[in-house]
């Protein structure tokens, strides 16, 4: 698979309380996988709280675990849990099952396993009530 034009995304968003409008979240999807030459596929939306628990989110990582995508994109970190903890956990789960995500308003990619042990070493610090410096 060529590295160029052969990534395949899929976009998951949030409809709900806290969440970017839909159109601004699918704009982002759209903007990140023209940058990247990415092949920008289907969409999952889920209704009310970030990620984690709900059916949507399970929906979109075994898509990737399945190979039809190669890499979920988000618009922002909140998609895909509702406190940082919840994220963390994500996260860690995520790079567990092999699924690569970008968060499109940051420009995070997990495909670079710095940026997500980073991510989740942060997330755990401010989850554990530390103050950040």
């Amino acid at each position: 698979m060529s590295m160029s034009g052969g990534v395949r995304a899929v976009s998951f968003t949030r409809h709900g309380a806290g969440a970017a409008r839909l159109a601004v979240q699918r704009e982002a999807f759209r903007a990140a996988c023209s940058e990247r030459g990415w092949v920008a596929g289907g969409e999952v939306c889920q209704i009310g709280a970030g990620g984690g628990r709900g059916r949507a989110w399970a929906a979109v990582r075994r898509l990737v675990r399945l190979r039809r995508y190669d890499v979920v994109v988000v618009d922002g970190l909140d998609t895909i849990g509702a406190s940082e903890g919840e994220i963390a956990r994500e996260l860690v789960l995520l790079r567990h099952a092999g699924v690569r995500l970008l968060i499109a308003s940051t420009g995070w990619d997990t495909a670079n396993p710095t940026v997500s042990d980073l991510l989740v070493g942060a997330l755990r610090t401010v989850g554990a009530g530390a103050v950040a410096a």
